[in-house]
């Protein structure tokens, strides 16, 4: 048995995956170890004066080696069954809070769930910032506590606590689920530190804002023209954030609807997936026409948006969506800010705004809900930003309507 690299396909810089192969009566099976390295790494691994970062992946792989060969004479017969089983799914020992957050994050990466990965390494970073050589032991209500305060006093929001809380919270769940706390010493919950949630504040836009955004003047092919296309296709299209709008594919649309499954939602809800049905109208067909990779119109599997292409990985796809979202969300605060609107307008606007206007204009809760594609109304209250001043006072007025 021996970790090698995965040649045969690689990974965005080049980087290919490293995995334990095991050769038994002439049959081979490969499995993912969560590391990865290119030409000049994997070289730089298999000598003798390796440092730094590359000294701990060389470190690690003659672990993974070791615990495997072990496990192998352990199993009498030896089968890829039993193997399996005994070394992937024993219990992992973990030493403290960043080994847990390195097989968390190792194995959202495994799932290719880059995004995610990222959240809990900025929360990781957070709390060493705070603590370092922080020990399963030290998370308790009052480290946690004390850690919202620090947070609060270097001038993080409420929000930003929860933002980098939730992921600790998985972690510690993470530990618990693999024997490494236990309940009693499980830190969250009631009568335990409760994570706090940020004040509902207005994100959603009024119908004259809105008008104001379609009236508003850009030179034809520019980013800016792009950003505002992409933010009203957003708006139109039952709030479809960025991801979703640059993953249509043409199977996706057909002559009056476009129908999408949220990717957010495409993994937790395998079994009961939902599926999002928007009508088209003359501002949406536009848009796709004139944005659209005409070269492959109507293939079922090409992209709707001359962006992403089916040569894309993961990695590469969710760096475009990225990059997109952040130059749209640049040029439509601009467009904010000289409309003299008084939130930053941002594609999650465009979303929040989706679902105001439609409570607004008397549409049911439940079709909001529905529209947004939210398992639950609740959510979609969460996205309703209120009534603004002018409609209290029409409803206020019922109260004196003698």
């Amino acid at each position: 048995m021996k970790i090698i690299p995965e040649k045969r396909s690689y990974k965005v810089n080049q980087k290919f995956s490293l995995k334990l192969r095991i050769t038994y009566k002439g049959k081979r099976k490969y499995y993912s170890t969560g590391l990865d390295a290119n030409e000049d790494e994997w070289r730089a691994i298999n000598t003798a004066d390796v440092k730094g970062k590359l000294r701990s992946i060389k470190n690690e792989i003659a672990v993974i080696e070791s615990n495997a060969e072990k496990c192998c004479q352990s199993l009498n017969p030896f089968s890829f069954a039993k193997f399996e089983h005994e070394f992937f799914d024993q219990r992992i020992i973990f030493n403290d809070v960043k080994s847990v957050y390195e097989e968390y994050i190792r194995g959202l990466l495994r799932n290719d769930q880059y995004s995610t990965a990222t959240s809990y390494q900025t929360s990781y970073n957070s709390l060493e910032k705070f603590k370092k050589n922080l020990q399963l032991e030290e998370i308790t209500k009052e480290f946690l506590q004390d850690y919202e305060k620090w947070l609060l006093d270097n001038g993080k929001s409420i929000t930003t606590v929860g933002v980098y809380v939730r992921p600790l919270r998985a972690i510690m769940n993470f530990a618990k689920d693999n024997g490494a706390i236990t309940q009693k010493d499980y830190p969250f919950g009631k009568r335990k530190y409760v994570i706090p949630t940020g004040k509902n504040i207005k994100k959603a836009l009024s119908i004259q804002e809105v008008k104001m955004i379609f009236d508003y003047h850009v030179v034809p092919g520019t980013m800016l023209d792009r950003s505002k296309d992409l933010w009203i296709f957003s708006y139109l299209c039952n709030g479809m954030n960025m991801t979703d709008i640059l993953n249509l594919k043409w199977q996706d649309v057909d002559s009056q609807t476009i129908t999408f499954e949220r990717e957010k939602t495409k993994r937790t809800r395998r079994g009961d997936p939902i599926k999002i049905i928007v009508l088209r109208n003359d501002y949406i067909d536009r848009i796709i026409e004139k944005w659209c990779n005409k070269t492959i119109r109507n293939h079922p599997y090409a992209y709707v948006f001359d962006i992403l292409n089916t040569a894309d990985d993961t990695e590469n796809i969710r760096k475009k969506v990225q990059l997109v979202t952040q130059t749209t969300n640049k040029w439509m605060k601009r467009i904010g800010e000289d409309l003299n609107f008084s939130l930053p307008l941002t594609t999650y606007v465009a979303r929040h705004t989706f679902a105001t206007i439609l409570v607004r204009s008397g549409a049911p809760l439940t079709f909001a809900s529905q529209s947004l594609g939210h398992s639950s109304i609740i959510t979609t209250q969460k996205y309703f930003a209120g009534f603004d001043l002018r409609a209290q006072s029409e409803y206020v007025k019922a109260l004196i309507n003698f």
